[in-house]
């Protein structure tokens, strides 16, 4: 009808109307960014959300603050005429031996493996928080640090318990995402107060310490941020903790060490998952990771001493500490020798530039080709001479040797090969088929009792090895009692008596290598204060000369703890007095 407006169906309207512009599709993949994600959010908002990609972590029933000491027994119960301590092997030819003036001993821990409070004091979680909690299977007792020890709050306690046995020197970690709980950006006020009193109590007892800048709790925000020491970006943010530390703390520390192992770039970073629970940033476990990994943590230490020496002008000494076991040769073949000396340029010819030429052995650029990274002219000046003095963490021996018809050959040209790259033979049995030494807990199967070992370790590394080190020191040495987490009474667990024949025969040998061999070894640490938390082993693998009742935190002396004291009292090792 005319004059009469037409309404048409809505549908008309919709078909007739301007298309809108279309939405661009893409192909995701969550595991397959390869840039950096730069954070600048130092926010609680920021921090919450770091610790819900980790999920809910467990706390102490009853310790949740800070707690002061109480008075230590002055008569502890101990090995007595029933079963006395273990005696020497070797008679009269130790028992008037003296350690050196100086000689530095005592006890050592990690951070991440004694402190507990995982989340208190405004910490930011560390890799291990995330391996422990969402990982399946990464630890075998699904255990974790949450709790533990509750060192963070009971520290008190334990140092009044070291100087009350006159131990005076003790090797802690500290915690990298306490202070910087993002890694880098504004450093935590709570944890800042916190090794303030930490350090100043073991200073006002006469406990010298021996301190790790960093033990493996690599904060989780640099994984997420760029890949943490798979990328360049790692040296700088670790310059700036390590700066930060060193800067406040170098008047009561006579002893610093950048990194604990550098070769848990092998055996525990490479199979991080990577781009399963953070960003892979381009970055694959395994092989690759491993070089990587051993590239960045060198040139993080290097930058630190050279500014501790040549800027800084610091107190003490500085240095990291290796982790290595010594390599016996199955026959005295050159083939077997050669073995020998390919499994040492593996573990500590890897990180030997601080006492060569700055750079790796020939053999791991050879095997390795283009996986391994270069370091430039310059890098290698700063590597060269970055160690004031050698730290091995020395638990065991092996025997080794050469891999069948020329195999070494052919397996270091074969990157598919099974024994690549390092392509040589390593076992924990002797050549006549009998076992190298008693075996601890099946937790650490790797680790035998093997006490000629350490002595002639210590020479191979200063008289072969790396002839330009002037002073040694074996920065860890412990053994893990077999079954102890199995017992159900507590008299029974104390008497660990294969730790306690482990640590006389291990003293008895790093004295004879100083008197007899004329090894400048200046001190050694046991591994372990009490149980911890024995990364992918976790807590029921036991490496304290304390048992560690994980329920109530109660700290008990073992035999082994006993026979220590005996042998450093015997050997004119200095006490706290």
């Amino acid at each position: 009808m005319k004059g009469v407006a037409t309404i048409l169906p809505l549908w008309v309207v919709l078909a007739t109307a301007a298309s809108p512009k279309p939405i661009p599709t893409k192909s995701f993949n969550a595991s397959a960014g390869s840039t950096p994600l730069p954070n600048n959010d130092y926010s609680n908002e920021q921090l919450g959300f770091l610790w819900n990609q980790v999920g809910p972590i467990a706390t102490h029933p009853v310790v949740t603050a800070l707690v002061e000491p109480s008075p230590e027994p002055t008569n502890w119960p101990q090995p007595g005429e029933m079963h006395p301590l273990i005696p020497s092997l070797y008679g009269a030819n130790i028992t008037s031996l003296k350690l050196p003036k100086g000689f530095a001993w005592g006890l050592s821990a990690s951070a991440y493996q004694i402190d507990g409070a995982a989340k208190d004091g405004g910490k930011g979680p560390s890799i291990w928080d995330l391996l422990s909690h969402r990982v399946p299977g990464f630890v075998v007792d699904n255990t974790n640090g949450d709790v533990l020890g509750q060192h963070y709050y009971l520290y008190k306690q334990d140092f009044a318990r070291l100087k009350s046995f006159g131990t005076p020197w003790y090797s802690p970690s500290i915690s990298w995402p306490r202070l910087f709980p993002f890694g880098k950006g504004p450093v935590n006020e709570e944890a800042v107060k916190h090794y303030d009193e930490y350090i100043q109590t073991m200073v006002k007892l006469g406990i010298k310490p021996a301190i790790s800048l960093f033990h493996w709790d690599t904060p989780l925000a640099l994984f997420n941020e760029y890949g943490a020491w798979s990328s360049p970006k790692i040296v700088d943010d670790y310059f700036n903790y390590a700066k930060w530390v060193i800067s406040r703390y170098d008047k009561y520390v006579p002893v610093w060490f950048t990194i604990n192992e550098p070769q848990y770039c092998n055996w525990q970073y490479a199979n991080y998952p990577v781009g399963e629970y953070y960003p892979s940033h381009g970055f694959k476990k395994g092989v690759t990771n491993r070089f990587l990994c051993g590239h960045h943590t060198l040139l993080a230490h290097a930058k630190v001493a050279k500014w501790y020496h040549e800027e800084f002008k610091g107190k003490g000494k500085i240095t990291f500490k290796n982790s290595g076991n010594y390599f016996e040769p199955v026959t005295n073949s050159p083939e077997d020798a050669a073995a020998v000396q390919r499994s040492y340029d593996f573990v500590l010819g890897w990180f030997g530039g601080p006492w060569t030429d700055g750079d790796y052995p020939q053999s791991l650029k050879d095997a390795l080709g283009d996986i391994l990274p270069k370091f430039t002219t310059k890098e290698k000046k700063l590597i060269k001479g970055s160690c004031d003095f050698y730290a091995i963490d020395a638990y065991t021996a092996f025997y080794v040797q050469a891999l069948p018809d020329n195999g070494i050959e052919r397996c270091a040209t074969n990157r598919s090969h099974s024994g690549w790259p390092e392509c040589t033979k390593s076992a924990s049995i002797s050549p006549d088929g009998f076992g190298i030494g008693p075996a601890a807990d099946l937790g650490a199967s790797w680790l035998k009792s093997t006490p000629i070992g350490i002595r002639r370790f210590l020479n191979a590394i200063t008289k072969k090895l790396f002839p330009a080190v002037k002073e040694i020191m074996v920065s860890e040495f412990g053994y893990a009692e077999p079954f102890e987490s199995e017992y159900t009474n507590l008299q029974d667990a104390l008497w660990d008596l294969r730790r306690a024949d482990y640590l006389q025969g291990f003293l008895d040998n790093i004295l004879l290598a100083i008197h007899e061999d004329g090894v400048p070894v200046t001190g050694a640490f046991t591994w372990s204060i009490y149980d911890n938390f024995e990364w992918s082993s976790g807590a029921r693998t036991r490496f304290g000369l304390q048992y560690l009742n994980y329920t109530s935190l109660e700290r008990t002396p073992k035999a082994s703890l006993f026979q220590l004291l005996d042998w450093y009292k015997r050997h004119s090792g200095e006490f706290i007095k």
